[in-house]
């Protein structure tokens, strides 16, 4: 009798306790090992590869299944959630944003109070939370509206966000009260906060698993609970529970792959499509609105995700992939998360999964963004919360944006001096890439703060523009330089386009006035005199170099550029170029700093001079995206002080151009020679994931010096200071402009104004003007 109470009581244990959960890293023997794991129903949720092996986390009692199949693998951590538990902090005081009392991430409980204090404090664009209907166990699945008139259903463009499909991916709602937060701490001070609340509804469904939540809280009070599934009784042992994002009726059951027909596997699918109140509840509210882009947030592994998961072989329709494709990409070109398939991406197939049914029945743009890094795991350390909110930021704005009209504005001008007198034209085009027409006028301004840019029609006014059209504008706008401007002076020409909420959307285009020379010009294409590394400089690896270079890719994203930018060569300098074999990771920056620094120039004979150089920089793949700079920098006393010409962060793809007046820095270039230096950097800062950055890349080309044409250049053009080639009426009324504006005249057009040479503007050079127009 004793052994048969001892016995029941092992069994009632062993049915209540927590299920451990091991990280192991597990052999490649060959490219079909997913499929193998996969296939034996091992479950399989998110994993980090390489060619030698494959590291995962599965229950404790997958183990067995392991050994049974003599699978080479080692245990990385013995039990992952109190792993992840010491990596929680609650004392940890975040800025500006309140976090939870597990970990810093919130309970279910703490969910319901943040969404009632949301309420309170931003009434009039946060309505009160409702509930769609119960769980499982009977809680409330939470909903929560934003827009300027929550409690009325307008004609407005909607857009879904959801979180916790899985119960042990709290980063998938802190990241989304943080956005409502952001929200509401904006709405009427930031432009782009306001006009968004103004224009959609957006609405969130934080927690769709509050019970496999508060099971976690059970179980892990202070956080890492590794329950995924929902609390259903599917499983003698565990992990009990069917997973709610395979339970979704669009290909439900494809194959055994994408899902499981195992009630203890953690991708079991449930019994029947929909059998589960919580995807009801998601069903029920998704056929009562109207979205047109959805996201349906988890964690982890630095992806974004898009239909459809269930085969590799059946892509959407083209039209519907172009759209797909080009929101992943400008969604992820800042957090440098990997857009795909799930295939693709995680790699695996699924089945019953929310985005494929979003998608594949109700025509929505459905995304799974993966939040986080495979360091990061599923519970991210606390100081990681806040930086993974900011990362998915812009993400979240932008298919707020995109669920209705979003403008992109093409505006440019022909290259090339521009000189006085002269009249330009502008070339526009206006898209909307959003999904939704322009539901009201949409206004344009064209201006510029310097008095001596006129333009011929400052505003126009645009009517409805459809969804996913362009309209070209051609050369509607033009202006003209005065002939009293300045030369070696930079100007900005500033296009506005107002939309129907009153959003601006601005282009500048930048002009520098004048006939330019180059003084000093480099292409790198020979040998350089320019000089690689200080004494300070740490960089193990990526080297400032000359070099031609080759293009390198992490997750579909650039990091190093292809070709130079000359118009003719081939070489530039660049970190790492010559020696990198294409691989990402081979020769970017790593360890530290890496210093480029041009020779001295001597240019004491010139009053102003413009420093012009293209640069490529980009930091956005890797550990830790963002982190790092690429500065610049001048000295005029051999290194003693350093003065900023740029200092960023932002990582582009791209060739950007960049110019400086030195006169702009208070910089004296009468006396002391001008030097400058290149950094860029790779470097560990507090709370950065890995050993340090993430993949640094960095190229320099087309380096010029340039100054301007002296008047003694223009005088045969004498009294002509409209440059019309005739002399008039109109020349009289631009000196008289001249006399009046004292700047007038002090660059390159004193001998075209200054009529009797006396170095000065008055009514004798009127005089002149007037008897060689009666000559």
């Amino acid at each position: 009798m004793q052994k048969f109470n001892f016995l029941f009581f092992l069994l009632i244990s062993s049915l209540f306790s927590r299920e451990i959960y091991k990280e192991i890293r597990l052999v490649i023997e060959d490219g079909n090992t997913i499929e193998v794991l996969q296939s034996e129903h091992l479950g399989i949720d998110h994993f980090h590869i390489n060619d030698d092996w494959i590291q995962f986390v599965i229950p404790s009692q997958k183990i067995i299944e392991l050994e049974q199949k003599s699978l080479d693998f080692s245990i990385v951590h013995e039990d992952i959630e109190s792993y992840y538990a010491s990596r929680l902090d609650n004392t940890y005081e975040a800025r500006d944003f309140e976090l939870g009392s597990m970990g810093g991430y919130y309970t279910f409980a703490e969910i319901e109070e943040q969404l009632d204090k949301l309420f309170l404090e931003y009434p009039t664009i946060i309505a009160e939370k409702v509930s769609l209907g119960l769980t499982l166990e009977g809680r409330d699945i939470w909903m929560v509206k934003v827009s300027d008139n929550p409690e009325l259903d307008e004609n407005e463009p909607e857009v879904l966000y959801t979180g916790l499909h899985h119960s042990r991916e709290p980063m998938s709602y802190m990241n989304l009260f943080y956005f409502i937060h952001w929200l509401g701490e904006n709405y009427n001070v930031d432009p782009e906060a306001t006009a968004l609340v103004n224009g959609r509804e957006m609405y969130f469904i934080p927690a769709i698993n509050p019970d496999g939540l508060v099971y976690n809280q059970q179980i892990a009070p202070n956080g890492g609970g590794m329950q995924r599934k929902n609390m259903r009784d599917s499983c003698l042992g565990t992990p009990t529970g069917v997973d709610l994002n395979r339970n979704y009726s669009y290909m439900w059951g494809y194959d055994n792959q994408g899902s499981s027909p195992d009630g203890c596997n953690e991708t079991y699918r449930g019994t029947l499509p929909f059998s589960e109140p919580e995807t009801q509840v998601v069903k029920s509210f998704v056929e009562s609105r109207d979205f047109k882009i959805a996201l349906n947030y988890h964690s982890y592994s630095n992806l974004l995700i898009y239909p459809f998961g269930y085969d590799p072989d059946i892509p959407v329709p083209d039209e519907d992939f172009e759209i797909f494709v080009e929101y992943g990409e400008i969604m992820t070109q800042y957090n440098g998360y990997l857009l795909g398939t799930g295939i693709e991406t995680v790699g695996y197939t699924v089945n019953g999964e929310a985005c494929d049914w979003m998608y594949g029945e109700k025509d929505i743009f459905a995304y799974t963004p993966e939040i986080g890094s495979f360091n990061d795991g599923f519970w991210p350390a606390t100081n990681r919360i806040i930086p993974l909110a900011e990362e998915n930021l812009f993400p979240n704005k932008f298919v707020a944006w995109s669920v209705g009209s979003h403008y992109n504005l093409d505006f440019s001008i022909e290259s090339g001096d521009y000189l006085q007198g002269q009249i330009y034209s502008t070339e526009l085009s206006i898209s909307n890439a959003g999904l939704s027409s322009s539901t009201g006028p949409i206004s344009l301004y064209i201006d510029s703060e310097y008095d001596f840019i006129n333009f011929d029609i400052p505003t126009i006014e645009l009517d409805e523009i459809p969804a996913r059209s362009t309209i070209d504008l051609g050369d509607i706008f033009s202006f003209q330089i005065t002939a009293s401007a300045p030369s070696g002076t930079m100007a900005e020409i500033n296009l506005r386009l107002i939309d129907e909420n009153g959003f601006e959307y601005i282009e500048v285009l930048q002009l520098i006035i004048g006939a330019s020379v180059d003084l000093i010009t480099y292409d790198f294409e020979n040998d350089s005199d320019w000089t690689i590394g200080t004494m300070d400089d740490d960089a193990n690896a990526g080297i400032w170099e000359v070099g031609i270079p080759q293009a390198t890719y992490f997750e579909n994203n650039q990091a190093q550029p292809g070709s130079d930018i000359s118009e003719d060569g081939q070489k530039c300098f660049i970190t790492g170029a010559a020696t990198s074999p294409g691989s990402v990771g081979f020769d970017d920056v790593d360890g530290g700093k890496t210093t480029l620094l041009s020779p001295s120039f001597d240019l004491s004979d010139h009053d102003e001079v413009l420093v012009s150089y293209w640069r490529w920089y980009t930091n956005n793949v890797g550990d830790n995206p963002g982190t790092d700079h690429f500065y610049v920098d001048v000295t005029n006393d051999n290194g003693d002080n350093w003065f900023s010409l740029e200092y960023t962060n932002q990582s582009q793809a791209e060739w950007i151009k960049k110019q400086f007046f030195l006169s702009d820095l208070g910089l004296d270039i009468s006396n002391n020679p001008i030097q400058f230096r290149f950094i860029a950097e790779d470097i560990f800062n507090t709370g950065d994931s890995g050993t340090g950055g993430s993949i640094i890349e960095a190229a320099i080309d087309d380096f010029r010096i340039i100054t301007f044409e002296s008047s003694i250049d223009n005088c045969e053009n004498l009294g002509d200071l409209n440059y019309d080639g005739i002399l008039n009426i109109l020349d009289i009324v631009s000196l008289v402009s001249c006399i009046v504006d004292a700047n007038c005249g002090t660059n390159s057009f004193a001998c075209v104004a200054d009529l009797n040479s006396d170095l000065g503007y008055n009514v004798l050079d009127v005089v002149l003007l007037v008897n060689l127009i009666l000559n």
